[in-house]
């Protein structure tokens, strides 16, 4: 429209733009498209972004030129012939009514590395890592790092960065990806990217399609939230702090006749015992408040006057942490109800033999106390010097008792938010073409495998199908062995989940590197992530790089038969044959009719086992490394262990 402005005698005729009318917008690039990008060999690549409408928009690279028209609401696009390796970085090159000049890109091979903390997990926290940082100077591995986010519908404009891979950078990597991706790159010479994008804690739901989701009501449900309350993870997480805040009790500070109680002079034996970890509502505590917790710990003379660590795992909701009455540690949950604790003890504070642990915890709302989701054992230990593992025992008492507070509503996690990991962190990636991908997740799943059985494979099948490409090779990790080791036969745990993840090798193009021989019995996350890396590899060195002879797993159930007293087990993947770690075989379990598992005995009869127990005589079950962290002992040539699995499906 025209303003008319009078001004010193004259009229000024401005132009303004209507409010409904297109603005004058330079050419822009999805972030994706930037410096040291990694474009996908073999793959037609299209190139997007935005623009004044009908503004003419030229691609340039590798001697292709593309030409086009922003359409009128400032959108463009081309689609570039596929292009061929390149290891020598080149240039692209946008022309519009300004130029963007895109440098150090190479052409190779791009996976999306998914799923929860320990694809997440980085290469500063692994085995040997200062040595794998230092060594880490691979300028054809590039890694594009997603922000975290979640939105409520699916977005279309990337938000990262891409980096080049070196000893400043990979600290940041995920350990599993770039243990990969170096395996790949190494052994071929082919420039490898992956697109990093993993949250940690999350659930398989929160990375599906809110129209998958709605598809099938035997999977979790949509997100029932309103669009408007999580248009971003900053914005719901205010939200869901405000909720907290509003009804959560807050803490009047210790009471000063109680500062006594973390004393080692204190009398505590008359204070009620509790198991640690645990929460007040499990042992029949159902309040809000102060409650303090001690244990006492004997501690090596070699340890005294050293600092150490002590970790007291996840705690909910505030605490303050005391060693022979010293105050060590102040921790406010500040709204997130799940805070892992693990706090430096001055030497100066520990002496030889007996030393005591004080802990106030006030919950402000929900459950409080030790929280046991991830039970691992609590501990006070020196780097290299070993670990003393606390009691399970500990004495308790009551400082301030409060009614259970009431939230008006309640909102889950961002990252378990059906959908909006998905709708953030991979719907803007699925016009950029990739070689496939690689997936660590189910920890968050694992109480309910049945559904996870139908929901994982439909969250790849959602993901190929957004692709264009049902062949994407999918590779996924198993999970790895943890917790403490089951004296008796086990009934389930995250052997459930296990199997579900096997049952997904039923899908046509997928693989699972199996970490059942590398986990941590007191670390959900555990270190040794080169061996993942490597596992990932093979199915792709076999599937995907021609390399036909490669062992891509271990030995993998393949039937069960009676013989007598005895049951005959036949695998597949078995390799060059079947091998025992130690002198015997163990982590074998086997039932008669009535399914009740003894550990069993079992011998390797060729290219396959035999296992029976000299009490059972009429065998019909038979399991093996069925249980959190089993014991296991049957590998092929290759080195790769057996797959977990049971018979009495």
């Amino acid at each position: 429209m025209l303003r008319f402005i009078q001004c010193a005698g004259y009229v000024l005729i401005v132009c303004v733009a209507c409010a409904n009318g297109p603005l004058r917008a330079e050419v822009r690039l999805p972030s994706i498209f930037s410096d040291n990008m990694m474009l996908q060999q073999g793959k037609p690549v299209p190139v997007h972004g935005t623009a004044t409408p009908a503004e003419k928009i030229t691609v340039e690279i590798c001697g292709q030129s593309l030409a086009t028209t922003a359409d009128a609401a400032g959108n463009w696009q081309v689609t570039l012939e596929p292009l061929d390796r390149l290891s020598t970085p080149t240039t692209m090159r946008v022309t519009g009514t300004k130029v963007i000049t895109i440098s150090n890109v190479l052409v190779g091979d791009v996976w999306l590395a998914s799923g929860q903390s320990n694809m997440e997990m980085r290469v500063s926290d692994v085995n040997n890592a200062a040595e794998e940082i230092k060594s880490a100077d691979y300028p054809e591995i590039r890694f594009f790092m997603v922000k975290r986010d979640m939105a409520s519908a699916p977005r279309k404009d990337p938000a990262g960065q891409w980096l080049v891979c070196a000893p400043e950078t990979v600290k940041t990597f995920s350990a599993v990806a770039y243990f990969f991706a170096r395996e790949i790159h190494t052994s071929y010479g082919i420039p490898t990217g992956v697109i990093n994008s993993a949250v940690g804690a999350s659930s398989c739901e929160a990375w599906t399609p809110a129209d998958v989701l709605a598809a099938d009501k035997s999977l979790p449900s949509p997100s029932t939230i309103p669009p408007e309350e999580y248009p971003d993870w900053k914005t719901y997480l205010a939200l869901r702090k405000q909720i907290y805040d509003s009804a959560a009790h807050k803490d009047p500070g210790i009471k000063p006749v109680c500062l006594t109680w973390a004393t080692p002079e204190y009398d505590a034996s008359g204070w009620k015992d509790i198991t640690v970890p645990g929460n007040f509502e499990a042992q029949g505590m159902n309040i809000d408040g102060a409650v303090w917790f001690r244990t006492e710990v004997e501690l090596p003379a070699m340890w005294a006057g050293k600092d150490t660590q002590l970790y007291l795992g996840l705690i909910t909701q505030n605490s303050l942490a005391f060693v022979n009455g010293t105050e060590i540690a102040r921790t406010e949950n500040n709204g997130r109800q799940y805070v892992f604790r693990t706090h430096q003890v001055p030497g100066k504070l520990l002496k030889a033999g007996r030393n005591v642990i004080a802990v106030r915890i006030f919950n402000e709302i929900d459950q409080g106390g030790f929280y046991p989701s991830y039970p691992a054992p609590l501990k006070i230990y020196q780097d290299g010097a070993g670990e003393v593992i606390l009691p399970k025992i500990w004495k308790c008492k009551v400082e301030l008792s409060l009614e259970p507070a009431q939230m008006s509503r309640r909102l889950p996690f961002g990252y378990k938010v059906p959908s909006a990991l998905y709708n953030a962190m991979i719907a803007p990636y699925t016009q950029f073409p990739i070689r496939g991908f690689l997936w660590y997740q189910g920890e968050s799943n694992a109480g309910q495998a049945n559904q996870h059985t139908l929901l994982f494979p439909a969250m790849i099948t959602s993901w190929r199908r957004l692709w264009g490409d049902e062949t994407l090779p999918f590779y996924f990790v198993q999970l790895a062995s943890y917790q403490k080791r089951a004296k008796e036969p086990s009934d389930g745990g995250w052997a459930l989940i296990r199997e579900s993840q096997t049952k997904t090798l039923a899908l046509p193009h997928t693989g699972m590197a199996i970490a059942i021989d590398i986990g941590d019995a007191t670390n959900v996350h555990p270190k040794n992530k080169q061996d993942v890396g490597k596992r990932l590899a093979l199915w792709a060195k076999r599937d995907c790089y021609g390399d036909a002879d490669t062992v891509v797993s271990g030995p993998l159930f393949s039937s069960a038969a009676v013989e007598g007293n005895q049951m005959r087990i036949k695998f597949t993947h078995i390799g060059d044959g079947l091998k025992t770690k130690g002198e015997n075989l163990k982590g074998f379990a086997i039932a008669g009719p009535d399914k009740v598992f003894r550990w069993a005995d079992a011998k390797i009869d060729g290219d396959s086992v035999l296992v029976w127990n000299e009490n059972i005589s009429k065998p019909a079950f038979v399991r093996y490394a069925w249980a959190d962290n089993p014991e296991c002992t049957l590998y092929n040539a290759a080195g790769l262990p057996a797959v977990p699995f049971r018979t009495d499906q």
